[in-house]
């Protein structure tokens, strides 16, 4: 979900922004809080099935959701430190014009948020998260959808045969890689394989590292595919840096929780 910072005035039009009651929305935010509430809905439904409270749960997936967009700001203000920086503005550290959400940064609040959730639920940590990971994947497809709109996470100009008219946050329409389409192809393909193996075919608390795994391993594939990745120390892409970490520390422990 992170862009890096735009530069320039960008005239408030279809389809970066929808006008709903004659104001102009911008589109990301729009599908954001979108797939929170799908989010939360799947994880409310996948709990009413599991026999638990679907409230209790659509509130901790709330919870959940709001905890990880201030820690996906956080991320994206210190990737982008030295922008910041030079702009000496406190306002600028919540001026969302500017692009301003990186998805890893929402991981370990989300995460934190999800004990403190389980212990008033009264569950298992793991159980909570197992539920959450489905609307993680239903929500994460709107969210994307989000950047489809809005021009940001977009994908190199290529003449290949993969390629979709697509515009940039400045309003730059190119031949691009569908970049955001594949990932959410990916976000739907994952949904159908926690189904298929819902419930019972992994262990508690398999299944948020499965979904984990598999977002690290699209997201590391994916990110040299973008035309405007985070990078930091002058070439280090920061975010398949960690998406490959997550891949493999997840798929490590999905893999030795598999043979305890």
């Amino acid at each position: 979900m992170s862009a890096a910072p735009v530069h320039g005035a960008v005239v408030p039009g279809y389809p970066r922004y929808v006008r709903i009651m004659g104001r102009p929305i911008n589109s990301y935010k729009l599908l954001l809080c979108v797939g929170i509430y799908f989010g939360a809905l799947a994880t409310a439904a996948l709990a009413s099935s599991s026999g638990y409270s679907p409230l209790r749960f659509g509130l901790a997936g709330m919870a959940c959701a709001l905890s990880g967009i201030l820690g996906a700001r956080l991320y994206f203000l210190i990737v982008n430190a030295s922008h910041f920086a030079s702009r000496r503005s406190l306002a600028g550290l919540w001026d969302g014009r500017e692009g301003g959400l990186g998805v890893f940064g929402g991981l370990i609040p989300l995460i934190l948020t999800a004990l403190a959730a389980a212990k008033w639920l009264g569950i298992s940590a793991s159980g909570l998260l197992d539920h959450l990971a489905f609307g993680i994947l239903i929500g994460g497809f709107w969210i994307r959808l989000g950047c489809v709109f809005n021009g940001c996470c977009g994908g190199r100009e290529t003449h290949g045969p993969l390629c979709v008219q697509l515009h940039d946050t400045e309003g730059v329409i190119k031949p691009r890689i569908p970049v955001q389409f594949l990932e959410m192809a990916s976000w739907l393909l994952g949904a159908a394989g926690f189904l298929m193996l819902w419930p019972g075919l992994l262990p508690d608390g398999s299944y948020m590292l499965a979904v984990m795994a598999w977002y690290g391993s699209v997201r590391f594939v994916l990110e040299p595919l973008r035309e405007l990745p985070d990078i930091v120390f002058g070439r280090v892409r920061i975010n398949q840096l960690i998406a490959a970490a997550l891949a493999i520390t997840s798929g490590a422990a999905l893999i030795f929780r598999g043979w305890a």
